[in-house]
């Protein structure tokens, strides 16, 4: 079987992973390219969302992550309007064990409806 980490590095998806404080933990390459030309931001890995994130957005991730550690919620997606057309962004929690360790989020760069 193929090393996960390579796999995710290697799919034409954004795939970019947070923990339970907002701090960036992971970023595919492809992740790492969409941000660069969205946000002119190489290397956001260690970093802060709300550094990248204007303070309303914040405050509704902040409730989503409350959703997700209460298990209230399974997944959320929305789409977003992007130069060249639409991206699609779901996220979904991840746990270890019962506790909530963070939020995977996979940035299509299309729309899914």
């Amino acid at each position: 079987m193929a090393d996960i980490e390579k796999v995710f590095d290697n799919v034409e998806v954004a795939i970019v992973a947070s923990d339970p404080e907002f701090n960036v933990i992971y970023a595919n390459e492809r992740c790492k390219k969409v941000f660069k030309e969205l946000l002119n931001e190489e290397n956001f890995v260690g970093k802060n969302m709300s550094e990248c994130h204007k303070p309303e957005t914040m405050e509704k991730l902040k409730v989503l992550y409350q959703e997700y550690r209460d298990k209230k919620k399974a997944l959320d997606y929305y789409t977003m309007d992007i130069p060249g057309g639409k991206a699609t962004i779901v996220s979904v929690p991840f746990y270890i064990g019962d506790d909530f360790a963070g939020v995977v989020e996979f940035v299509f760069e299309s729309s899914l409806a």
